[in-house]
């Protein structure tokens, strides 16, 4: 008797487990189908923290009293449809979607102790030169006697005569009073790369454009993906012209970093389901958080850190070198953004993470173009960069793929011309 009680409490519970996951599982499935029930469920409260925060004067902002207030013209809030490790939510203003992002945290303390055993912060003017010297030794930023540098461009676009009045002008109107807390904050936000990308490049429009800040969040324009995580669906989807169109945009994107001043961009990690469109169809990638200028990203791989193979000083996607005597990492960036985007954009990564050609019938000269992107000769490698696939290799594949294109274009029966005017570039060693 005993033993059946026991039996039928053990199936009672194990019943209570059951249903209870299943629940669980059924709760989350339909959060994410349902994206403003998501945002409930996920976001709503970093909403609510930010609010709270911004009443009690702790974060600053022009975002603050837009997303906060009573009459705030926000609406459609939403979990984000990819990318919610650096997304919290979207929301729409007049039509326009924004999506609302967090500085990552960092350990770089801006208050010091003083002998009494207290928290000293700087004043604003001390930290506006804080500012101005980590933007200057973090993106290679010089500064000349009249202040010319990509700095005006981050702060609003002013006249280069400006100089240090705009940085003082922007630090001032969002700290009040040498508010330790609200400067914090903004600490944060400089101190956040894909903020800081977005703003140094809001001209060059290759990443979204920063909408404005309250204390560590901030909201960039929303971006239309093109085209979702590849799947092993992929085989049997009839889209080849929509694949081979996105390759050669995302090729363009390319040309335009190598392109960028006073140096390239390097982009350390590159996802088909990361690039995205404007509401005027520009193509931007939707986050800078791995996107480095060259210099810095060569200084970073070559810092001499100890290693014993070439992987210990690599950084995701991009290329490092050790040295087999030093046993240290003493060398640049080995790979460009070609072979990157040649390898995982273009390939994928197997047969369950195809790239944007599998299960494209390519023509030989197609083929052996990839895999010398993928793996350059001695004769189309950059120099000192022995992975990096020089530019005429990179115009060469541009142009293969367009004629790809034209095919697949032509054999399904309409009657589009694909141009056939390569990009323009300057050349240069680096590239």
């Amino acid at each position: 008797m005993l033993t059946a009680l026991r039996r039928k409490f053990r199936l009672g519970m194990q019943r209570t487990v059951l249903i209870a996951v299943l629940l669980a599982v059924g709760l989350f499935s339909y959060a994410f189908l349902n994206l403003s029930f998501c945002f409930k469920l996920m976001s709503h409260r970093s909403l609510t923290h930010m609010c709270q925060k911004y009443e009690h004067h702790e974060f600053s902002g022009s975002l603050c009293e837009e997303l906060c207030s009573a009459q705030s013209n926000f609406d459609n809030f939403q979990c984000p449809l990819n990318d919610m490790k650096t997304i919290l939510f979207t929301a729409e203003k007049n039509g326009d979607m924004y999506a609302v992002k967090l500085a990552k945290h960092n350990d770089d303390d801006l208050s010091w102790t003083n002998s009494k055993g207290e928290s000293i912060y700087p004043k604003i003017e001390e930290f506006h030169e804080i500012v101005k010297l980590h933007i200057i030794l973090a993106y290679n930023v010089t500064l000349d006697d009249n202040m010319v540098c990509a700095t005006y461009s981050l702060l609003g676009n002013l006249h280069n005569s400006l100089g240090n009045l705009q940085i003082r002008a922007l630090v001032n109107q969002e700290i009040a009073d040498n508010n330790s807390q609200q400067m914090v904050s903004f600490w944060r936000l400089f101190k956040d790369n894909n903020y800081m990308m977005g703003k140094l490049f809001d001209e060059e429009s290759v990443f979204p454009a920063v909408l404005g800040s309250c204390g560590p969040y901030y909201a960039t324009e929303g971006l239309e993906i093109v085209q979702a995580n590849p799947s092993i669906i992929q085989y049997l989807a009839s889209n080849r012209q929509q694949r081979l169109k996105h390759a050669l945009n995302i090729m363009e994107y390319m040309f335009r970093l190598e392109e960028m001043k006073p140096e390239p961009l390097r982009m350390c990690k590159m996802q088909v389901s990361r690039f995205g469109l404007t509401p005027d169809r520009r193509l931007k990638y939707q986050s800078a958080e791995h996107v480095y200028v060259e210099s810095q990203l060569d200084k970073r791989m070559s810092n001499g850190v100890k290693c014993h193979t070439n992987q210990d000083c690599s950084f995701h996607s991009c290329r490092g070198l050790c040295d087999p005597e030093r046993l240290s990492c003493t060398h640049i960036q080995q790979n460009n953004n070609f072979q990157i985007f040649c390898e995982h954009v273009l390939l994928g990564s197997g047969t369950f993470q195809p790239g944007l050609l599998s299960g494209i019938r390519m023509p030989r000269s197609l083929q052996k173009l990839v895999k010398m992107c993928v793996q350059p000769p001695k004769e189309h490698q950059l120099p000192d960069r022995r992975q990096a696939p020089n530019l005429q290799l990179a115009l060469r594949l541009y142009n293969e793929l367009k004629q790809l294109l034209q095919a697949v274009i032509t054999a399904s029966g309409a009657d589009v011309e694909v141009e056939n005017e390569a990009p323009r570039l300057r050349q240069r060693g680096g590239a």
